[in-house]
């Protein structure tokens, strides 16, 4: 160290302790709620950098000292601490300098300087630091609030489409053996194989032997969909019931005809009156007409 500054040597102590006496002394401080041996290891390095500087002409003892404080207070540390520490270290300095030559004053007032300069840099950067990673937290949990929603509102979706899908394919007896089957909306893939589940569970339960799938409420009836019916006639056929398709418009028997789909293992009609007839037929029934016999209304 230079002689020069031989009084800092001199006064390492007392500064020592008056600084870790002030940083504890101070109410609500993030020092005081540290401790005094804490405040004392703070004072204590903060006077060795300084001697350290001195000898060097450098500030690099100051500024090590300094982010390190800062950084081990991370998020707990305020501007207030901040400004209480550089205040009270810059009185006690100068104070024991009061009798040093003017370039050692001025010396120890620039590398004052320096370390409230570093302190600050630092200080502002890890608060903008840690504001950034607050509103990233903040952003994740509202997007995290926003996929559960979606996850909420496209489980409800798929529900109510599953409602509409199994409202939409009903199986309806008729008669003894006899079902129906409107169907009404897109008939797609799904839909076939959700209606070909469904006609195997009920032709069982009812032992039913002729299935009426009525197809006048589709407004797309093409080769894909006439593939669909054609393999759950197939499955029909497999419990020993026959499926009639009905509903078949002029344009709509066109338009398969064109696509070359061939029809001939289903039994088709035109409507569905024609094919309760026929399916009652098949059973060996037959409407009759009611007649009034005596003491009955007309």
């Amino acid at each position: 160290m230079q002689a020069a500054f031989a009084w800092i040597e001199h006064e390492r102590a007392g500064l020592a302790s008056q600084l870790a006496e002030r940083l504890a002394g101070r109410a609500g401080s993030v020092f005081r709620s540290a401790g005094e041996a804490t405040c004392t290891a703070i004072a204590e390095g903060l006077i060795a950098a300084l001697i350290a500087d001195a000898a060097s002409g450098k500030d690099a003892a100051g500024r090590e000292a300094m982010l390190a404080l800062v950084q081990r207070f991370s998020g707990a540390l305020a501007y207030a601490d901040l400004r209480h520490l550089a205040t009270s270290l810059r009185s006690l300095v100068l104070a024991a300098a009061s009798g040093a030559e003017p370039g050692e004053r001025q010396r120890v007032e620039d590398w004052l300087f320096q370390l409230v300069l570093v302190g600050a840099m630092r200080f502002v950067a890890q608060r903008e630091q840690t504001f950034q990673e607050q509103a990233a937290r903040l952003e994740v949990r509202q997007l995290e609030s926003q996929l559960e929603e979606l996850k909420a509102a496209f489980a409800e979706k798929t529900r109510l489409l599953e409602v509409i899908r199994q409202a939409s394919t009903p199986v309806a007896p008729v008669h003894e053996g006899i079902l129906v089957v409107p169907l009404v909306g897109m008939f797609d893939a799904q839909r076939a194989q959700m209606l070909t589940e469904r006609l195997l569970n009920a032709i069982g339960e009812a032992r039913a032997s002729v299935v009426i799938v009525d197809i006048s409420g589709v407004p797309l009836f093409d080769a894909e969909a006439a593939e669909l019916v054609i393999r759950t006639s197939q499955a029909v056929r497999l419990l020993g019931a026959q499926l009639l398709l009905v509903g078949l418009s002029p344009g709509v028997a066109q338009t398969i005809v064109d696509l070359g789909v061939d029809l001939a293992s289903l039994k088709t009609m035109r409507s569905l009156q024609d094919g309760i007839s026929h399916a009652l037929a098949l059973r060996q029934l037959r409407i009759a007409p009611v007649v009034n016999g005596p003491g009955r209304g007309r």
